[in-house]
């Protein structure tokens, strides 16, 4: 018996709604890091908490900029509007928002 692999190609162009779902779920995570590294290195000063949630936007390539504007530059992490907000500045500008 012969077996052969399956290969499934990747689209570069995912319908629109695809995208957007992409997006929000991309955007949920990064905002859930955030607000662990807040807890981890503001609110408890715990180091290696830190240390491995620092390894975990540097295993996922996460912009390492747009953590720190994040992090930095709202004043409610809680706050998804507020986040998204500042999100969107930077994303679009590359500017802190």
């Amino acid at each position: 018996m012969s077996l052969k692999n399956k290969f499934i190609s990747k689209s570069s162009q995912l319908p629109v709604g695809t995208q957007e779902a992409r997006i929000r779920n991309d955007r949920q995570a990064v905002f859930q890091l955030v607000r662990d590294l807040v807890q981890a290195q503001f609110d408890r000063a715990d180091a290696e908490l830190s240390k491995r949630l620092w390894q975990d936007v540097a295993d996922r390539d996460i912009d390492l900029d747009r953590v720190i504007n994040l992090m930095y530059t709202c004043s409610f992490h809680d706050e998804d509007d507020e986040m998204i907000k500042v999100d969107e500045t930077y994303q679009k500008t590359g500017l802190v928002g």
